[in-house]
């Protein structure tokens, strides 16, 4: 089995399944013999010293990338400590479960599950460090301080930092992936058997994961409790040596409260008070809680100011350099000194990618014509989305039929955004709706010829039979401006798009 470990600056994969998809979609990968967490996950390399999380916290204070605090320093010396026990450990050597062991009734994957008892023994554990979980309200820098300890884990050890929502999307994924391969004989023919997944997908990930960061680690449901309780017992095993960082807004005490058979779920969380050491992180300041500006996240101008003219670019420029600076510090959860560039280059796959002007780990601008004029393709934007927390898009034009490929850049853009939770703001020739026109009705790119407005009958001419409308509930308008595209697949793409651009303009989704 090939591995193959992503270098991208800042890279923080919040997506396992798109980022698998295009991972095995290169000829580097196949899928049927790898597997997405080995490919996404950090391999141990050599390095002639590493640094510990108070030199690395000292450093960002001295360049400015970080303001000193001393409450955060506090916390810093807990994690020297798991610094200090990770230099001295040497992990288990993974044992690859016996297939034959996990068949029959007694071994279901149900009943694994709901009869699974947690091991008490505390020798269950011995010689494996105790990780962290670190818990607190919104914006206290708990992802700043987890982000900042993940950079100085001693390099021989292999690790991986994900969103919690995501890593279990891809425990559900490859749990069933595992059921189905195991119950194929050489020939490739079903055999019936009832498999157990859990211990495949534990030894997977404590092959790949020596060290294991969840960011906003929550449990709201059934399923996830019982199949977190087994795997997370078997992965901080003796047996599987992995160590948990985690960082919550909750106490383990509060997780899964009033959840369904949330008594089958305390082992877990006794497990995790055991297993870690529970810091609250009580800092006196709040880096989110900055003033959200007053105008909405999409800039067009208002009837009879045209885009071009030097009010329509006074208020384009207004808008964002407010959007920018609010983007920059509210994305910064450590409130650091946030710095502008306009040289950022991403490399991947050897590609080079310039980023005309950004905050590092937090935003990113574009013009449409840079961000969706040239031939990038969906791993490019999954780039992008993994490596900004937000994006400001300027100068959209109407679109038509002729630029098509520009708008299913977009498209793909946006999904990879959305996809990931990114922030989005725009300056454009109209509203999203009615940015889509026919070329004929073109002054220029920014114009219509007649400050055309498409009538109702061109809407009413839409089928009630159009799939948009029947089936998925998009309106009319939107089904009419679809028609761009002549497949089915790319034409909900387009409208799923539009849907997805108002819910990214909510004052909900903006200050999450």
């Amino acid at each position: 089995m090939r591995i193959v470990s992503l270098r991208l600056r800042g890279l923080q994969i919040n997506d396992y399944r798109k980022f698998a998809r295009y991972l095995c979609s290169t000829t580097i990968c196949n899928h049927s013999t790898s597997k997405p967490y080995d490919l996404a996950t950090e391999l141990p390399t050599k390095s002639a010293r590493a640094t510990t999380p108070l030199e690395e916290y000292d450093r960002l204070v001295k360049i400015k990338k970080l303001r000193d605090d001393p409450y955060q320093r506090g916390i810093i010396r807990s994690l020297g400590s798991l610094y200090d026990s990770l230099l001295q450990y040497s992990p288990p050597e993974i044992q690859a479960p016996d297939a034959l062991d996990q068949v029959g009734w007694k071994s279901s994957f149900l009943g694994r599950l709901m009869g699974f008892r947690v091991q008490k023994n505390e020798n269950d554990f011995s010689g494996i460090p105790k990780g962290i979980y670190l818990y607190g309200d919104v914006g206290c820098g708990k992802t700043m301080l987890m982000d900042l300890f993940y950079s100085t884990i001693p390099h021989y050890l292999s690790k991986k930092r994900i969103h919690f929502h995501q890593f279990m999307q891809y425990v559900h994924k490859r749990s069933h992936e595992i059921i189905k391969e195991q119950n194929l004989d050489e020939l490739g023919a079903a055999k019936g058997r009832d498999i157990d997944p859990i211990p495949f997908l534990a030894a997977e990930i404590a092959s790949g994961s020596r060290v294991l960061c969840f960011d906003e680690f929550q449990v709201t449901d059934v399923a996830d409790a019982m199949i977190l309780r087994r795997l997370l017992t078997t992965l901080l095993s003796k047996d599987h040596g992995v160590v948990l960082f985690a960082t919550s807004n909750r106490h383990p005490d509060e997780l899964y409260v009033n959840g369904l058979q949330r008594e089958s779920f305390i082992p877990c969380i006794e497990l995790i008070k055991n297993r870690t050491e529970v810091i609250f992180l009580n800092s006196p300041t709040d880096y989110r809680k900055i003033p959200r500006p007053s105008l909405t996240v999409y800039y067009y101008p208002e009837k009879g100011l045209k885009y071009n003219s030097k009010e329509c670019r006074r208020k384009r420029d207004n808008h964002i350099d407010q959007w920018y600076t609010y983007f920059a510090q509210t994305e910064n959860t450590a409130s650091t000194e946030h710095e502008v560039l306009t040289d950022f280059t991403l490399t991947t796959w050897g590609r080079r990618f310039a980023v005309p002007k950004c905050t590092p780990l937090c935003v990113a601008q574009f013009t449409f014509k840079q961000l969706c004029g040239q031939p990038l393709a969906a791993g490019d934007y999954l780039s992008l989305a993994s490596n900004f927390k937000a994006f400001i898009v300027t100068d959209i034009p109407y679109l038509s039929i002729y630029v098509r490929d520009e708008v299913r850049r977009f498209i793909t853009f946006l999904d990879a955004v959305y996809d990931t939770g990114g922030k989005l703001a725009t300056t454009a020739a109209a509203d999203f709706t009615s940015l889509f026109v026919e070329p004929q009705d073109l002054l220029n790119d920014f114009e219509l010829k007649s400050n055309l407005k498409e009538s109702e009958s061109a809407v009413e001419k839409v089928e009630e039979e159009d799939s948009l409308v029947s089936q998925h509930g998009f309106s009319k308008e939107i089904a009419k401006k679809s028609q761009i595209f002549a497949l089915d697949e790319e034409r909900f793409a387009f409208a799923r798009a539009l849907s997805r651009l108002s819910q990214m303009s909510s004052a909900e989704w903006v200050e999450r």
